[in-house]
């Protein structure tokens, strides 16, 4: 079973790393632009804001929150945004605390399943009982 939760720790870890780093390239060679809420998309219990910006070029571009919550950000409001300037489809909310908790809630579901693992291997360690064959 540590196993199991061994493995699955490092999915949510992918996603927090995957986090870092197109978040580092757009912080680096990311073009800004100003985007707006347009609307929420409700998805298992959580809301997720939609943005729409515009590139350099004039087209249009919509993106969804990679967060949850939109308590901050109603229909309507002025947001700040940076996306890739060769694929601009790669689009962040240019928020720090939307940059963090983008990071921090995949790198804690890792680290609890991660410290799940290393819990129920000591455990099973423990409690296995006498060695066999004796």
């Amino acid at each position: 079973m540590s196993f199991i939760f061994l493995v699955a720790s490092f999915i949510p870890f992918l996603f927090a790393f995957r986090e870092v780093r197109v978040q580092h390239r757009l912080k680096h060679r990311g073009t800004y632009a100003r985007g707006r809420v347009v609307s929420h998309n409700a998805a298992h219990d959580a809301v997720f804001a939609i943005i729409d910006f515009t590139d350099a070029d004039g087209t249009r571009y919509t993106f969804q929150s990679q967060s949850s919550g939109v308590g901050k950000l109603p229909l309507g409001r002025e947001v700040p945004v940076r996306y890739e300037a060769h694929d601009p489809n790669i689009a962040r909310i240019d928020l720090p605390g939307r940059k963090i908790v983008n990071i921090a809630i995949p790198a804690l579901i890792g680290a609890w399943l991660l410290g799940a693992a290393i819990f129920l291997a000591l455990h099973h360690e423990t409690y296995s009982g006498p060695p066999h064959g004796r």
